[in-house]
């Protein structure tokens, strides 16, 4: 009915919603884990961002997903450690230990990922390898698209959140936005973040920058980020490969130990290969 009678004020409360982050449940262990790293305090455009280092080396950076938290990946750090890398992981603001956003408290978006990964890495001379999980594949390729020459060697994306457009269409259906409505939001928040929705999309971003290796990891049974997402990165992307998997989901794919033993055999083929200028 609001779109009926104003598609803008419709756009407007829509974007609340899209831009609303679902409020973290941080079990205990993976809170316990956090606090065996140590702990950096990050600068993310003004914003104090909350980071942890584990062990020296080579830099790995870890990037969690849309309402997520840092230490949803802990599965990954051990094994890398022990592989004789530095490992590196951060909450983006308004999500887990960070400080609220430039939108206010519970709000957030995947620029201000990008911005806590590049604060992250801000004192590496090379990063051996990124492993990203859901929006946080598309932030850490937006990053690598905002910033030529971010000396990223290696990629993981798991469970990759790679379309826009594929979860618009579903979030105007959600809503029951107009069209008309979602013309007004998604010309409304190209002019706030002064970018183009097009160049959101994951799998093109290939086209018009460097790309390193890429591993992208995903579940045929993922109920929060199509597998064609997976897909189609790995499609599009140059040395880039699939991996599919059955049965574990969005978030489980994160801790499972296959999944983890595959994401560091593909990092530690940095220390064998020749720097990739990016």
């Amino acid at each position: 009915m609001l779109s009926a009678v104003s598609p803008g004020l419709a756009a407007t409360l829509g974007a609340r919603f899209w831009f609303g982050v679902p409020r973290p449940r941080v079990a205990e262990d993976a809170r316990s884990f956090l606090a065996t790293g140590t702990y950096l305090e990050l600068d993310v455009n003004g914003i104090r961002a909350s980071g942890w280092r584990w062990g020296s080396g080579p830099a790995v950076l870890l990037m969690h997903g849309w309402g997520g938290h840092a230490g949803q990946l802990h599965a990954f750090v051990e094994p890398l450690t022990r592989a004789g890398f530095q490992v590196l992981a951060c909450d983006a603001p308004s999500h887990g230990q960070s400080d609220p956003g430039r939108l206010g408290p519970r709000r957030s978006t995947l620029f201000e990922f990008a911005d806590t990964l590049l604060a992250l890495s801000r004192d590496q001379r090379e990063i051996a390898g990124v492993i990203a999980h859901s929006g946080g594949c598309a932030a850490a390729a937006w990053a690598l698209s905002q910033k030529p020459g971010w000396p990223v060697r290696r990629m993981v994306f798991v469970a990759p959140f790679g379309s826009p457009a594929r979860y618009m269409a579903l979030f105007q259906r959600a809503l029951g936005l107009s069209d008309a409505a979602m013309r007004h939001f998604r010309e409304s928040t190209e002019r706030q973040f002064n970018f183009r929705w097009a160049a959101m999309e994951v799998a093109v971003m290939a086209d018009r920058m460097k790309t390193p290796p890429l591993l992208v990891v995903h579940d045929r049974d993922d109920r929060e980020t199509a597998w064609q997402d997976g897909a189609d990165i790995a499609s599009r992307w140059p040395h880039a490969e699939l991996h599919s998997t059955t049965g574990l989901g969005h978030v489980r794919i994160l801790r499972d130990a296959a999944v983890v033993e595959l994401a560091v055999r593909f990092l530690l083929q940095t220390k064998q290969a020749p720097s990739l200028s990016v």
